[in-house]
């Protein structure tokens, strides 16, 4: 309970933390933004108030596919002009860029241009150094001119942030959005190796993959969405992140449906790929439909929790084990998408995810240990029942061993034997009557030859169990047969257990 209780308190303090970590910074905020057409000049207009000029704000611009000027308006605090370290103006969106900061002319992030070939693309989160000397207190003026002409899709805010901040690296601050998220990487790839393991040995083969392939999945869609604060790719690049996080969603969602189908539902898996394909239709309209690549990936993961959720109800309605924790665990997904909407795929659904490879674990680890008990009770039964027929065979037909010594063969009957010893070279065979012979051989070759009421107990005896009487054992966990005939044998400790067992199906 503890460590469910840390993970939620990491769960809600997350953004808080992120936001702490973020520092002072100025942005564009919502001043409005004047933004005029590029007319391939290279130099800013002389009138940014020209008829063919507009005020946008800032998350409205569009350069996609075309080029613009924008002029923005930044208000620095006296305070962060006076704070020791550099500072740097931020840029993020889908965007070559080139900027001016006070007539300044400070660099750029790829080179824009008024044409695809001539453009060079930006990174997606780029930073550029500004000396403190050209900027002051109150308001700074930066103007900078963007091109997107290698955006294969179309985004209705493809600009995400413009500002001035103490100078880093900006995947080092994008980070801060997701830094708490990638603790939950470990639960992923823990819950990847277990399962997987456990289908390649063969326990519920299956279900253990599907559970492996849900944990790879999620790891996947965390690295996916993560990725921007990982490394500062070029930004055609980010419509491959966009893409892999709405698809690694949908899949997420439709293996945690196969998941349930095979473990509630009783029906082959031909049954359960037909109802699969029914919930990957409203998935595929909820991708299709939707507007936004959040809304894609939230809407598709929910069509497949809201499936889920309406079998688990039938299956509670049926009293299936377990069907009610995953009513209430599909429940709380649908409730955390509602209530953090797009904040939902940034950071919660992770640790959602989390908990529930940790409940599955749980759940999986009793099933297999479950599993393994019976199937030691079924090796148990099996062992007792052929020794059973064994013993009746001996009754009925007695079963006969060849015996060596001194060049002749000796035809012997099982049923009057009560131990082997080794001897060396010789095996020492003990009989009812309490008599005793010395054969050629050893007990490896004897052992495979016997029938299975005879158990090799030590290293030289093999007995027979239809003659045992009693097992005792002194402190020192060595233990000894007692036969019929007042003879006894020794027990190895390693095969105490073993004897045990077999006695007690004897």
């Amino acid at each position: 309970m503890k460590f469910v209780l840390f993970f939620f308190a990491l769960l809600f303090l997350a953004p808080l933390a992120a936001e702490a970590q973020s520092g002072r910074s100025a942005s564009v905020g919502l001043y409005p933004i004047d933004v005029c057409p590029d007319d391939g000049s290279g130099q800013p207009p002389a009138d940014f108030s020209a008829p063919a000029c507009e005020q946008l704000q800032f998350h409205d611009i569009d350069p996609q596919n075309t080029s613009l000027w924008i002029r923005a308006r930044l208000d620095l605090s006296e305070a962060l002009l006076q704070q020791p370290r550099p500072l740097g103006l931020f840029i993020s969106g889908k965007a070559a860029a080139h900027f001016w900061v006070n007539g300044v002319d400070v660099g750029g992030n790829g080179v824009p241009a008024d044409r695809a070939e001539a453009e060079r693309p930006g990174r997606m989160d780029a930073v550029r150094f500004v000396e403190k000397v050209h900027l002051r207190a109150g308001e700074n003026e930066v103007i900078a001119r963007l091109s997107g002409h290698h955006s294969q899709l179309t985004l209705r805010h493809p600009m995400h942030y413009l500002g001035i901040r103490i100078y880093a690296h900006p995947t080092r601050w994008i980070m801060n959005a997701y830094w708490v998220s990638m603790i939950t990487l470990g639960a992923f790839t823990l819950g990847f190796i277990f399962f997987g393991v456990s289908a390649i040995r063969g326990e519920d083969r299956l279900g253990s993959s599907l559970i492996s392939l849900l944990s790879l999945t999620a790891a996947a869609q965390l690295l996916t969405e993560a990725g921007r604060g990982i490394f500062a790719y070029p930004y055609p690049m980010h419509d491959l992140r966009l893409i892999g996080i709405v698809a690694f969603s949908a899949l997420f969602g439709l293996l945690l449906v196969a998941y349930l189908l095979h473990r509630f539902s009783g029906l082959n898996w031909k049954q359960q790929a037909l109802r699969l394909a029914v919930v990957a239709l409203p998935v595929s309209a909820a991708i299709w439909g939707a507007t936004g690549f959040d809304g894609k990936a939230g809407f598709a993961f929910m069509a497949s929790c809201l499936a889920g959720l309406g079998w688990c109800a039938v299956w509670v309605k049926q009293k299936k084990p377990s069907a009610l924790a995953f009513l209430l665990i599909l429940g709380s997904f649908v409730a955390l998408l509602l209530i953090f909407a797009g904040r939902f795929l940034d950071l919660y659904f992770f640790y959602a995810v989390a908990c529930l490879l940790l409940f599955l674990f749980w759940q999986q680890a009793l099933a297999l240990v479950r599993a393994r008990r019976e199937k030691q009770r079924e090796e148990q039964r099996a062992s007792q029942l052929e020794v059973a027929l064994a013993q009746a065979r001996q009754k009925n037909a007695p079963d006969k061993i060849q015996l060596v010594s001194a060049g002749h063969v000796d035809y012997v009957a099982t049923n009057t034997i009560t131990q082997f010893k080794g001897a060396g070279d010789y095996v020492e065979v003990q009989f009812e009557n309490g008599g005793t012979s010395l054969y050629n051989g050893g007990l490896s070759q004897l052992e495979r030859d016997l029938p299975p009421t005879f158990l090799r107990v030590h290293r030289s005896h093999i007995v027979n169990t239809a003659f045992v009487s009693a097992l005792e054992r002194d402190a020192s966990g060595i233990g000894r047969l007692v036969l019929t005939n007042g003879t006894e044998a020794p027990v190895s400790r390693r095969i105490m257990p073993k004897v045990r067992s077999a006695l007690a199906g004897a």
